[in-house]
């Protein structure tokens, strides 16, 4: 036992660690009223976040439900099972003519609006967008072969125009 302290000593010693004690005791307790604070608003953003996700899920599963309805399904097959070509190696032949069927006779097109088309509707499949000049070369073989005729040569600062061919009676 150590009693060479004197009364003073001892008094500003139990003091300090007292002082301390309270400050840090104040300092937590502010942080704990932070905390709860802190905590409060995010179980508050949780719930909004939760009753949107699951809002959400219920949309997306309403979507794919529809999407996947019978109709739809039989629509679309036709179009998956077109054959044309590999990504790698696409018949753009091919695409073209199956876009063309399906203008009207007398409408006019161009390499252009053809070429957004065809990566309009085939794109998924192609490795690269088919690129305007392969499908000006294609319509090009197309007017030779008597699928399509030309209605409007094309120049530097216009493009080309066809119209389908009118099938002979």
């Amino acid at each position: 036992m150590k009693t060479n302290r004197s009364i003073g000593e001892v008094l500003a010693n139990l003091e300090a660690q007292a002082a301390f004690h309270r400050e840090r005791e104040a300092f937590h307790a502010g942080h704990e009223a932070t905390h709860r604070e802190h905590r409060t608003a995010h179980a508050a953003e949780l719930k909004e976040i939760l009753r949107r996700l699951e809002a959400f899920r219920s949309a997306a599963g309403d979507a794919v439900d529809f999407a996947d309805r019978q109709g739809a399904a039989s629509s679309m097959q036709g179009r998956e099972e077109e054959d044309v070509g590999t990504p790698s190696r696409p018949k753009v032949h091919t695409m073209l003519e199956k876009v063309i069927e399906e203008k009207g006779a007398d409408e006019s097109f161009g390499p252009a609006g053809l070429t957004a088309e065809v990566n309009r509707r085939f794109g998924r499949r192609l490795r690269r967008p088919v690129k305007a000049g392969q499908v000006s070369t294609a319509l090009r073989r197309l007017e030779r072969k008597g699928i399509v005729r030309l209605v409007r040569e094309g120049k530097p600062h216009w493009e080309a125009l066809y119209v389908r061919q009118a099938p002979e009676a």
